[in-house]
């Protein structure tokens, strides 16, 4: 019976497989995979059937229900405590046999809050199917920093998530690598953009949510999230892009509560103004005076402590940020998240990570603060 072990990239399989397959970790060989485990990452392009030790193939392929024993997840999975992490881990509970199962770190209920990953107790509300003492439970505690999903008295319940229009849709015949890679970046960013919200508005405030120049997942994903209050997103697109299909991704009940509004040559005008506004890599065709008007004009579309959520390398150039900064109109606070981890940066306090490797990667971005995700908040 086939096991599939899903990593991050290649360049993580042997620590993966370490965490695992170690006796540090399974002295009691409760989890430990056979010797036959097969390892799939996000980012291959090779879409199979049948995962096999000859190639590296993608977990995104549409596999047939039951089609493994057991799904490991390994520690370098970006799997974050969100809707769209949920309707993931319910996918692979559709993709595992009756008697198997998806083995998964979870991480300390601190470290998990902070990251925004899956903790215990969050894992257990989100999945839990045994009613009072009886019936079996999807949830298992395995050993430190590893948990297991079963088949339960009843099926996990389905999150609205974007994730779910992509794996409902998804066929061996109709595989769009660019799509697979939008829907793998989305999980990413939306659980960083959450995490961004919480740490400022807490969980139940009311929050507008502006996303500009993307494709609609984003805000998307924002709207349906449980773990926030956002009472209605607005995407802001070029009006070359194809607006038709951008609220498939929304049930029915939440599509009067996303707005669609297009620009012409980077005039955009905001028709409100919005608790959170984000920007995410749609600049580099700019000229810098150019990226500073655009900004600029996204600052003022804020509500009184609002906050701008920017990507871009345009950040990684001291110069740029000083000219930014001095054209900004009113007072404002500038933090730093990770790209990594829904994290924010302190200069003085490296972020953890099961993952050794990962860990390096966290120290370096916050050595650099490369590429990461800028929070500029309206005094």
């Amino acid at each position: 019976m086939t096991e599939i072990l899903i990593h991050k990239s290649a360049d993580y399989i042997v620590e993966d497989r370490d965490y695992y397959c170690s006796d540090i970790r399974d002295k009691h060989k409760m989890i430990q995979p056979s010797e036959d485990l097969v390892s799939v990452t996000c980012d291959s392009k090779i879409f199979k059937s049948n995962p096999t030790k000859e190639e590296i193939c993608s977990i995104y392929y549409p596999f047939e229900k039951e089609s493994f024993h057991r799904i490991y997840l390994g520690i370098s999975f970006p799997l974050f405590a969100n809707n769209w992490g949920a309707a993931f881990l319910r996918h692979l509970m559709y993709l595992i046999e009756p008697d198997g199962g998806v083995i998964l770190p979870v991480y300390a209920e601190r470290q998990g809050v902070e990251k925004n990953y899956w903790s215990r107790s969050s894992l257990e509300v989100m999945f839990q199917s045994r009613q009072k003492w009886w019936g079996m439970s999807n949830i298992w505690a395995e050993n430190d920093g590893v948990m297991s999903m079963r088949i339960g008295k009843k099926q996990p319940p389905k999150k609205n998530s974007s994730l779910n229009y992509f794996l409902e849709n998804s066929s061996d015949s109709n595989i769009d690598i660019q799509d697979v890679s939008r829907h793998h970046s989305n999980g990413i960013i939306s659980a960083i953009v959450e995490q961004i919200i919480i740490n400022y508005f807490g969980r139940t405030k009311s929050v507008t949510f502006c996303d500009i120049g993307g494709d609609g997942l984003l805000s998307s994903e924002i709207l349906m999230s449980d773990y926030i209050n956002v009472t209605h997103s607005t995407e802001i697109t070029s009006e070359d892009f194809n607006v038709i299909n951008m609220k498939k991704y929304l049930p029915d009940n939440l599509k009067s509560k996303l707005s669609i509004n297009s620009y012409k040559n980077n005039q955009i005008e905001f028709n409100g103004q919005y608790s959170v506004i984000s920007m995410m890599n749609i600049l580099n065709d700019m000229a810098d005076k150019e990226k500073i008007n655009l900004i600029v004009n996204a600052f003022n579309g804020l509500a009184n402590n609002g906050i701008l959520i920017i990507q871009d390398k345009m950040f990684n150039d001291t110069k740029f940020i000083e000219d930014l900064f001095s054209s900004l109109p009113n007072t404002f606070e500038h933090s730093q998240y990770s790209s990594i981890v829904a994290t924010k940066h302190n200069q003085k306090i490296n972020i953890a990570h099961y993952s050794d490797i990962i860990f390096n990667e966290l120290k370096s971005e916050n050595s650099s603060r490369n590429d990461v995700v800028n929070i500029l908040q309206k005094k």
